[in-house]
């Protein structure tokens, strides 16, 4: 029987296929098409047939990570979209926030709201800040508004109103009406989506998911079609924000926790990995063809957020930290103002960069990386694309070099090092400015392109251990593969600390753990299969922010001990406490993980040497020139195996340059670490050559 992982990139779709009887993993990569998804998924399951002999019949679980929403919202090609609020408020979209992430721009534009003004009702109803009704929803209000909403040409609606997460009945009115009577419509409401405090966050995070729901919905029937097709009768989930999977009947109704659903698995997959390889201190960061994602680990666990964003909009759901950053192996380089710039914008899967000869003429961080001999054109994706490497060249000649006054390798040289640039700069936002010396982590890159910037990464950090996981390039579809089910949720609540009483905090909990295990309801899962996670947003009284802080045990909680763990948090964060300042608790959390079986890594045999298959011209600076470098090929080099650098790695789907005098050695796993040479690397590192018991 067979695990099956799909992720769908930019570029590529990755897919993992898990044998659960041999233990056995295979990967390959299917071309994207952005404007059918569902198209790229069906010729990946003939493979499936046609390769491995995989039919629908003993495919048991099949996990997918999408795009779609994230596109439809960067793109602006969401489907149109009412909201309802409480009469005074429906311009909250447009009014916002004073605060600014460039607060002395004098011509920053905020976001243009997802649902223009003419499509914003009000109702006539409101509850207080205490959850009172002050003024009853009466039917005739309802009427008029529903009969609004059928005049205007719109797919979905969100219904957010003031306070709703305290008293949830009117928006529960309001959605009942709008379904019997408008059934076309997809319905939001957001003391379901987002029951927490905040109205512009709350209202956003509504809007969002109203605006992609049609979307998402779309996907779901092709996908479910093309499975059916398939002959596929086993369990089929979409991978969330937050870490975990939810059904697709759950995915449906709120895709706004699949925004982050690529990237936050490739962050469970260097987690677990990391495990595997006793490196608990990970700075992950998955090059795909757009762009990079970056993301911390400590102590082997995964961070989340309770809110994110994108696009310039506020997300306030459960997920995984993840800085995003527009470079990818398709960012394209051109000259500005005599300077050399290199992204945001990306060739993508189509056309591509030059040397795919899909129709590119701007020359990308691919062709400059092919044009120094890091990546070879006749063994591109194990031989299956042939690449045009003369006229990567000749794109760089052309559009980089003659107007900036270069050669052509120089040309390619810097390329790579603005690009480089890019991505350190992402480290630095995840870790320097959050308080945390990335130095004191292993780095860990994967996607398609990140073999390729790993050294000049680490370098430039000054960070002195790279470990470079097996299947780096689809580990986002391996991820889905390693983690569990998970349904999150929350309630806002003031409660101050000094009066709180536990039973009522107890109370709480067994509440939000309540709903939750009603999500679980419909994932197939045993009770005694789920475990919760349990946790508060807490501030100091008059303070504008929260900390979340986790609680080992709802129904018994230490208030001195969750006292004393939000002021270390706090010292943490910030490099002060002030233990003596009261402390209120602002919102419960409690997540939901239904475990079910994950993938289990096979290991490798031991090998102590290993010879390179072959050899080629590479550059790795100006001043070595180019070196005859040995090749080796990653699924012949054994456990125990040292290579010591000028190298080139190739993978499946990656090419990992080694400069000279960096010494790489692979674990029982098939992960390799690799010595830069920068720090204390061999006084820091555990024994990974063994599989970790």
């Amino acid at each position: 029987m067979f695990y099956l992982g799909v992720d769908t990139g930019g570029t590529f779709t990755d897919f993992v296929l898990f044998d659960r009887t041999k233990t056995t993993v295979a990967t390959f990569k299917i071309p994207s098409t952005p404007t059918d998804p569902g198209a790229s998924v069906e010729a990946g399951l003939e493979r499936l047939t046609r390769d491995y002999g995989v039919s629908g019949e003993n495919l048991e679980r099949f996990v997918f990570g999408t795009t779609v929403a994230t596109n439809a919202v960067l793109e602006g090609r969401g489907a149109p979209t009412a909201l309802i609020a409480t009469r005074g408020t429906r311009d909250v979209l447009e009014i916002q926030r004073q605060w600014r992430h460039r607060l002395f721009d004098l011509y920053l534009t905020k976001p243009k709201p997802l649902i223009p003004r003419r499509h914003r009702l009000e109702i006539n109803e409101r509850i207080d800040a205490h959850g009172s009704v002050l003024t009853p929803l009466e039917t005739s209000d309802l009427n008029d508004t529903i009969e609004a909403l059928a005049s205007l040409p719109v797919e979905a609606v969100a219904i957010s109103l003031l306070f709703s997460f305290l008293h949830p009945d009117h928006e529960l009115q309001i959605a009942a009406a709008v379904r019997r009577r408008l059934p076309h419509l997809s319905v939001t409401v957001s003391s379901d989506i987002c029951p927490e405090f905040r109205e512009y966050e709350r209202t956003a995070t509504t809007v969002m998911n109203a605006y992609t729901m049609p979307k998402i919905r779309a996907l779901a029937e092709r996908l479910e079609g093309a499975l059916q097709n398939f002959g596929f009768k086993g369990a089929f989930s979409i991978f969330q924000s937050n870490g975990g999977v939810m059904s697709i009947g759950k995915a449906r109704t709120h895709p706004v926790n699949t925004l982050l659903s690529g990237p936050a698995a490739g962050v469970v997959a260097a987690a677990g990995i990391g495990r595997l390889a006793k490196i608990n201190r990970l700075i992950a960061f998955d090059v795909g063809g757009t762009s990079t994602d970056i993301s911390l680990v400590e102590d082997g666990a995964v961070g989340l957020s309770a809110q994110g964003g994108i696009g310039g909009y506020p997300v306030k759901v459960p997920q995984v930290r993840v800085h995003t950053i527009g470079a990818g192996g398709g960012s394209v380089a051109r000259p500005e103002l005599e300077l050399l710039k290199v992204g945001p914008q990306s060739a993508g899967a189509v056309p591509g960069p030059v040397a795919y000869g899909h129709g590119g003429t701007e020359p990308t961080s691919t062709d400059a990386a092919i044009a120094l001999g890091y990546i070879d054109p006749d063994h591109f994706l194990g031989g299956e694309i042939t690449l045009d490497a003369q006229a990567a060249r000749d794109a760089i000649t052309d559009k980089v070099a003659l107007p900036l006054n270069l050669d052509v390798d120089s040309a390619a040289l810097a390329i790579l090092k603005v690009q480089v640039a890019h991505i350190v700069a992402g480290i630095r936002a995840v870790s320097v400015e959050t308080g945390k010396d990335p130095r004191d982590f292993t780095l860990m890159p994967f996607g398609g392109a990140g073999g390729l910037f790993a050294s000049a990464v680490a370098e430039e950090a000054g960070i002195d251990q790279i470990l470079l996981p097996p299947h780096a390039s689809v580990l986002s579809a391996l991820g889905m593969l390693m983690t569990d089910v998970r349904h999150d949720r929350s309630r806002t609540q003031l409660i101050q600390l000094r009066s709180a009483a536990r039973d009522s905090l107890a109370t709480i909990f067994q509440e939000l753990t309540v709903e939750a295990n009603a999500q679980m309801a419909g994932e197939k899962i045993a009770k005694d299969q789920i475990r919760h996670e349990q946790s508060c947003d807490m501030r100091y009284e008059g303070q504008a922010y929260e900390i979340n802080v986790p609680v080992m045990d709802g129904d018994d909680i230490d208030l001195g001990a969750l006292r004393t763990a939000f002021d270390a948090a706090h010292e943490r964060l910030y490099g002060q406490s002030s233990p003596n300042e009261p402390v209120e608790i602002v919102s419960f959390r409690v997540g939901a993980i239904g475990q079910v079986e994950h993938i289990a890594l096979p290991t490798i045999d031991k090998r102590d040497t290993v010879e390179p298959s072959r050899h080629r011209q590479v550059l790795f600076a100006a001043d070595d020139g180019w070196i005859d470098c040995p090749v080796y090929d990653r699924d012949r080099i054994g456990a125990g195996a040292e290579i010591t650098g000028p190298a080139i790695i190739e993978d499946q789907g990656t090419s990992i340059p080694l400069p000279p005098g960096y010494m790489a050695r692979v674990d029982g796993y098939g992960a390799i670490l690799v010595d830069t040479g920068v720090g204390s690397y061999p006084a820091r590192t555990a024994n990974i050559l063994e599989p970790a018991q």
